[in-house]
């Protein structure tokens, strides 16, 4: 009788055991037309709750949080409302999670096992390292503690020294989408040839206090001022010779920041806009939809529908609710039923954001016709989301009003937006390439630097 019931204690513990064995983390893949695409959960427990984070590398989704982890009658349901997303599955014998994921209630099969995605990053500096590196921290003009780090050649001395903006969306001091990171990468080049690198986590995001979601490009330029005054602060940093590098819509912002404050010795624009931002976003929109196969009369479809609701964005200031009433009875009173509503919706709250509604509205002429100092411009011609040849275009032609004598701009051949080395140039592919930056482009920057500094 004793040996039946410790059998049973036994059978109870592994039932007990197996039960918890939910935790931990989980690959699997679903099959999309073009291929793959490889989603990671990591799934905890705490005082009885389950929690879960979800990552999906191709499309830059990170650590996303589940709004609930339910485990009921062996199936454990993972909610992602935010996503239109949830995946359902049960463990089974072999210790993998069977289930389907379901995107707006139509499942899709997939299946996990226990394992992580690893993806080679061969340019992700790795100490140690032969330069000066410290964790600092800088109060913004509406008194927010932001984060960052400051590279310098030596611990000891007085360097020229960058400032890095980020481009758009909540971005940390290393610029990490898809596993890459590319300020880190550029700053671990630049401090390596003499030259120091601030680069931050931006508000809200990291170790940076505050809210992205009032991030617009006039808080981002008052930003890089504070990030400024704090280096003025500084023995080791010569207050002479401090540039900017801007990527994407941080390359609307260092012009903004050089053209209102004498304190810039030269800038850096990689991949940022020359054309109005309304102007961007419908070629950015049509460049993508044309390496997607579709054809003209579906573009000019897609540009009607969006191009309205720009129409009343920049004509007018409204902004939070009143402007989305607005853009609603725009779309209903247009489209009708023919416009879902839950698209509709979606649509409307993408527009309205902070930093895409100052994107929208933004004219990077007004800035580089004023800006003195030196600037290189650069991009690839594989960059659908910045359109090469147009944004060049219009920064030479800008920079030309002010009469800028100093002013070099390098179109890129087969580069994306993130300045890999590319087939499509599509956005899919960012995660795919293990290349972060080609490194014609860094030392083209490294290069042109040192000029302006010597």
């Amino acid at each position: 009788m004793r040996i039946i019931f410790t059998l049973l204690l036994c059978s109870l513990y592994s039932i007990t055991s197996f039960s918890q064995n939910y935790v931990g983390n989980w690959i699997g893949e679903i099959s999309i037309p073009n291929g793959k695409l490889d989603f990671a959960f990591k799934i905890t427990k705490h005082g009885g709750n389950y929690n879960a984070t979800m990552d999906i590398p191709q499309q830059g989704l990170n650590a996303a949080k589940a709004e609930s982890a339910i485990l009921k009658d062996t199936i454990l349901t993972i909610a992602f409302p935010n996503f239109n997303l949830e995946y359902k599955g049960s463990l089974n014998a072999n210790d993998e999670i069977i289930g389907n994921l379901f995107k707006g209630g139509y499942p899709a099969p997939l299946n996990l096992k226990r394992g992580e995605i690893i993806l080679n990053r061969p340019q992700e500096p790795k100490p140690p390292f032969n330069y000066y590196s410290e964790d600092v921290t800088f109060k913004t003009s509406d008194n927010l503690k932001l984060a960052g780090t400051l590279t310098l050649p030596k611990e000891k001395g007085k360097f020229p020294v960058v400032i890095i903006i980020s481009g758009t969306g909540p971005q940390n001091r290393d610029g990490e989408m898809f596993n890459h990171k590319p300020y880190y990468v550029i700053a671990d080049q630049l401090t390596k040839n003499g030259i120091g690198v601030l680069r931050f986590d931006e508000r809200g995001v990291g170790k940076s206090k505050g809210n992205f979601d009032t991030t617009t490009i006039a808080v981002s330029a008052s930003d890089i001022k504070s990030a400024i005054n704090y280096l003025k602060t500084r023995t080791d940093v010569n207050v002479k010779k401090i540039g900017l590098i801007g990527h994407s819509i941080g390359g609307i912002v260092a012009p903004k920041v050089a053209s209102e404050i004498n304190d810039i010795n030269f800038i850096v624009l990689m991949a940022a806009p020359g054309v109005n931002g309304d102007k961007l976003m419908l070629s950015q929109k049509a460049a993508l939809e044309r390496t997607m196969g579709m054809n003209e009369l579906q573009i000019a479809q897609g540009q009607e529908l969006v191009k309205g609701a720009y129409d009343i964005v920049v004509s007018t200031n409204l902004d939070n609710q009143v402007l989305k009433d607005s853009l609603n009875s725009f779309y209903i009173n247009k489209y009708g039923k023919m416009f879902p509503e839950n698209q509709r919706i979606g649509l409307v709250n993408q527009i309205t954001k902070n930093e895409i509604l100052s994107l929208i509205r933004s004219k990077p002429s007004e800035y580089l016709e004023k800006v003195a100092c030196p600037v290189l411009a650069i991009n690839g011609n594989k960059d659908f989301q910045v359109p090469s040849k147009e944004n060049l275009n219009a920064i030479k032609m800008a920079t030309k009003k002010s009469g800028n004598k100093n002013v070099k701009t390098v179109e890129f051949e087969n580069l994306n937006h993130l300045f890999q080395k590319c087939n499509t140039g599509m956005s899919s592919e960012y995660s795919q390439i293990e290349q972060t930056i080609a490194p014609e482009v860094l030392d083209l920057i490294t290069n042109w630097v040192k000029e302006q500094i010597e």
